[in-house]
This record gives C-alpha cells, sequence and structure tokens, in this order.
C-alpha cells in the first residue's frame, strides 16, 4: 500500500498520460503529504466494496459507481507507480476491469468479458514477440546478463545468502538460464493458441500461474496483481446464449 511505500520520490515515464497527470502535480503532494497516503490507500481498495454495495441496494447505479472506481483506479495507480518500486504493466486488469462493471446489460457484459481476455492474450503473446524484435532469443547470455543487472543491489546487500548463492549459480551456467529464459517465450507464445479457440483456456491459465511463481522466485518480480485476468480464461467457456440462462447469471 502507499502508506507502507512512503515515497521519497518520483520516476518520470514516456507517455503523454503520465505527463498530464504530472502537470497536476497530485504525485508531488503526496510526497509531502503523509495523510494522503492512507486517503488515498482507503479510497482505492473500498471502490470494489462501495460497488458491490451500490449493485445490491440499487443496480441502476452501479454503472456510475463503476465510472467513479475506474477514476479513481487511474488516479492511485498512476500515482502508486510513479514512484519507482513498481511496474505498471502489473496493474494493468485494475485499470481495465471497472470498465466491465460499467455495463448494464449482460450482453455488454459478455463482449467486453472476452475483449479483456483478448488483451491479456496480446499482453503475453507481445511479450514473447518483443524477445524476438530485440533478438534476446538470439543471445544464449541474454537470461545470465538479465539476472546480472536484475539482482545486482540484492548481490551487493546479502552476498551470502543462499538466494545470492542460487543466483550465481544461474549466472555461470548460461546455458541453463537460457534454457529458462527459452522457455518463458515458448510459454508466452503458447497464448496465441487462445485467439483461435477457448478449448485450451484452462491450460493457459495453469500456465499462466507457474508463469507467477517462477517470474516471483527467479526474478523476484512479484505479478500477483496480473491474476484477475485469470477470469476471463476460466470463465470464457460460456457462450453468449448461454449467459442468459439462471446458471450463468449465477456464475458470470
Amino acid at each position: 500500500m502507499l502508506f507502507q511505500l512512503k515515497p521519497i520520490l518520483f520516476s518520470t515515464r514516456f507517455d503523454l498520460f503520465t505527463w498530464l497527470l504530472m502537470k497536476t502535480g497530485i504525485h508531488r503532494w503526496l510526497l509531502n503529504n503523509p495523510g494522503g497516503w492512507l486517503v488515498f490507500d482507503i479510497t482505492f481498495y473500498s471502490m470494489p466494496f462501495l460497488h458491490w454495495l451500490t449493485y445490491r441496494k440499487n443496480p441502476r447505479l452501479a454503472s456510475i459507481v463503476a465510472a467513479l472506481m475506474l477514476v479513481v483506479n487511474w488516479l492511485y495507480i498512476q500515482c502508486f507507480t510513479l514512484y519507482p518500486t513498481n511496474s505498471i504493466e502489473a496493474f494493468t486488469p485494475w485499470l481495465l476491469f471497472p470498465i466491465l462493471f460499467m455495463t448494464v446489460d449482460l450482453k455488454s457484459f459478455y463482449f467486453i468479458f472476452h475483449a479483456l481476455r483478448y488483451f491479456f492474450l496480446y499482453f503475453f503473446v507481445s511479450a514473447a514477440v518483443w524477445k524476438f524484435v530485440q533478438e534476446g532469443i538470439f543471445n544464449p547470455q541474454q537470461m545470465s546478463a538479465i539476472l546480472l543487472y536484475h539482482h545486482k543491489e540484492y548481490i551487493a546487500s546479502s552476498p551470502a545468502g543462499w538466494y545470492t548463492s542460487f543466483t550465481y549459480w544461474l549466472i555461470n551456467h548460461a546455458h541453463l538460464s537460457y534454457i529458462l529464459y527459452a522457455g518463458a517465450t515458448l510459454l508466452e507464445l503458447t497464448f496465441i493458441t487462445g485467439f483461435f479457440t477457448r478449448k485450451f483456456d484452462k491450460a493457459l491459465a495453469a500456465g499462466f500461474i507457474f508463469f507467477l511463481l517462477l517470474d516471483h522466485f527467479i526474478m523476484r518480480i512479484p505479478y500477483w496483481e496480473m491474476s484477475p485476468f485469470l477470469l476471463t480464461l476460466l470463465y470464457s467457456k460460456y457462450s453468449l446464449p448461454s449467459i442468459y440462462s439462471s446458471h450463468a447469471r449465477k456464475v458470470m
């Protein structure tokens, strides 16, 4: 959370929306007002509950609350990821899922739900394509160099730790670490099947969980904020006519 992060500096990303947000000065205000951290945290994490409560009491107003949640999420996540300890890519579901709850009928819900699924597939496939474009997949030393660069602070601060020894072992065995790199690329490429069929979505979901576990352990990158995208794979089997059944209403 923001109050746990206790930000003291920020980094500028190279995108227009971030620059427009920074023009408001809200990120600088948060640096100097610790009370604002807690306010931002409470507002951000209470929005899903507020939407659920509104939907229970007055469904007609739920889409308005969802639109408000979309604004809150974009403000919070933009600020949160400006402080250089987080990646905005990991928070993509939190930026997009409020759009799903802004829908007012099941048909719209269905199409936006699958649009999020296709975006998730694109997210993974493009990561694999980027490895080819940047030619990293053709360099046997690539993963070894990535590990050395990514873990340099940890290696310097904890040279005697077991994880440092494990990392050194992977760095010194470049061909073995390259197999991990190539395997991750292949796993990312398998998500292209989702563009043509939904039969393998559960397998892709299992692969995604496996990817998150390895990414956290080997790269120390916690991408768990991406996990809401799992829903788009687990519930993709429902066709448009079936969402109007009473059973599908309960599931969706």
